[in-house]
């Protein structure tokens, strides 16, 4: 299930694209990967913090999202989704690109997944 939750959370905020996009228009250069054992367990944590508050807004907005009219009402609730998800990984004090990033790793590493979802758990 906690699996799930991470794949549902990197597909929700569908930012990783977004966040390179503004970085290369605002001339930041997006960080390389970072190596799973560099990961700090602060940053795991915020991580997880992030998460767990994008799968809480994911679930929100989801009926909404399935109910729209049309693809205009669609893009519209997905926007505003997406919004609060940035608004949430920012609370938490990461960035887009590090949520992302951290993200992804977690995609194909499962110790870091697990040390994830062990922190998940503890909250």
């Amino acid at each position: 299930m906690k699996k799930n939750t991470i794949a549902l959370c990197i597909a929700a905020l569908s930012l990783s694209a977004t966040a390179g996009m503004v970085n290369a228009n605002t001339g930041v250069a997006v960080p390389p990967q970072q190596q799973t054992s560099s990961i700090k367990d602060a940053k795991l944590l915020q991580f997880s913090i992030a998460m767990d508050s994008i799968d809480k807004i994911s679930t929100r907005y989801e009926s909404e999202f399935q109910s729209a009219e049309d693809t205009e009402q669609a893009q519209t609730i997905q926007q505003r989704a997406q919004a609060e998800m940035v608004k949430a990984v920012e609370k938490a004090g990461l960035t887009v690109a590090e949520y992302s990033e951290i993200a992804q790793q977690a995609q194909q590493d499962p110790q870091l997944r697990e040390r994830i979802m062990t922190m998940s758990r503890a909250e």
